[in-house]
């Protein structure tokens, strides 16, 4: 008989349950991952506050995860029992057009692992084993869940090709913005300039490399980005936010020929929003999503040498069977939460 293992399952809009499963198998090609860590982070809220129209309830959420090889499947190479291990969480069909043409991120069948598959809120996860990658055994595993989320800033600033000596702005200090902010400086840009209502953020981003912080909403910055970028205007404007006020606020902060990312993920219409100045200015509006497998191992390097310090994200930690509590932290305090995890090993 099967061992079983716990798992948080939200059964409706903030309804979770801590139920019994069978612990799963690893079948060829899978490895069986004993979950350590799982951030929460807003789309994870989303979820919870049933603002994804079309979930099917129960579902186990949980995405930003890293854990330990327990066992592997026939065929598997590389793994071993317990190896350290962070997942990638865009989960793809392998055949579709985009992914033949090595576009995984993109698949049109795609799934968010803890979304459309169930997640890493359990004790126990299986997965193929492409969809792993090994840790550094030195980095706390708490902290390694943030590899994720730098993956995805990576994969955006990696289309908007921000080269050294550029003037790059980003709105929202949340935990993409600060890691924004941070790779931008790694690329060697200057001015970075960080835009926030909440000064520990600020201070924070300041730390990690920003040159100016301002203090206001989008809005009222538009005025101080362009005497910060001597009247011309910022080269890169990248929104982590969302919403019709900071995409025509962000708009106006760029220099003609200037690069807008829409990085936050948001259904808001943006009913003001107009297209002259994409011709007037010939500004070009960069999307991206989620992220591609080649962004995954660059940016366990980045923090694995310490360009990138994660420490310090995590706001609180939670056992696996405190859950609910933790997301009802989470939605009561979202601006001074930067990530909260949940330790599968912990009951």
């Amino acid at each position: 008989m099967a061992s079983a293992m716990r798992t948080a399952a939200l059964q409706a809009p903030r309804q979770f349950e801590i139920i019994s499963r069978p612990r799963p198998v690893a079948g060829p090609g899978e490895v069986l991952v004993r979950t350590a860590a799982t951030a929460v982070c807003h789309t994870d809220l989303g979820i919870y506050t049933g603002e994804h129209p079309g979930l099917r309830y129960p579902v186990v959420l949980g995405h930003e995860s890293t854990g330990t090889i327990d066992t592997i499947g026939d065929g598997v190479t590389g793994f071993a029992p317990g190896q350290p291990v962070i997942i990638n969480p865009i989960i793809s069909c392998g055949h579709c057009d985009s992914c033949r043409r090595n576009a995984q991120h993109l698949c049109r069948n795609a799934g968010l692992f803890g979304r459309e598959v169930d997640g890493s809120l359990s004790e126990f996860v299986c997965l193929p084993v492409r969809y792993v990658h090994a840790l550094p055994p030195q980095l706390p595993l708490a902290d390694a869940t943030l590899i994720e989320t730098l993956a995805t800033v990576r994969h955006a600033q990696q289309r908007l090709g921000i080269v050294a000596g550029e003037s790059v702005v980003v709105l929202g200090m949340g935990t993409t913005g600060l890691l924004h902010a941070r790779l931008a400086a790694l690329a060697g840009a200057r001015p970075v300039i960080v835009v926030s209502r909440s000064k520990w953020k600020l201070d924070m981003a300041m730390r990690m490399g920003a040159h100016h912080a301002l203090d206001t909403g989008a809005e009222q910055s538009v005025a101080e980005v362009l005497r910060l970028t001597g009247g011309d205007g910022a080269d890169v404007v990248i929104d982590t936010v969302g919403g019709d006020a900071t995409l025509r606020a962000g708009i106006d902060m760029l220099r003609p020929g200037g690069r807008f990312s829409p990085y936050a993920v948001s259904h808001a219409c943006c009913p003001t929003f107009s297209t002259f100045p994409l011709y007037y200015k010939e500004i070009s509006i960069i999307g991206s999503r989620a992220l591609a497998p080649s962004d995954m191992e660059p940016s366990i390097t980045l923090v694995a040498s310490g360009s990138i310090d994660v420490a310090g994200f995590v706001s609180a930690t939670y056992p696996l069977s405190r859950t609910a509590e933790a997301f009802e932290e989470y939605e009561r305090n979202p601006g001074r939460v930067l990530r909260i995890v949940i330790d599968g090993r912990e009951s």
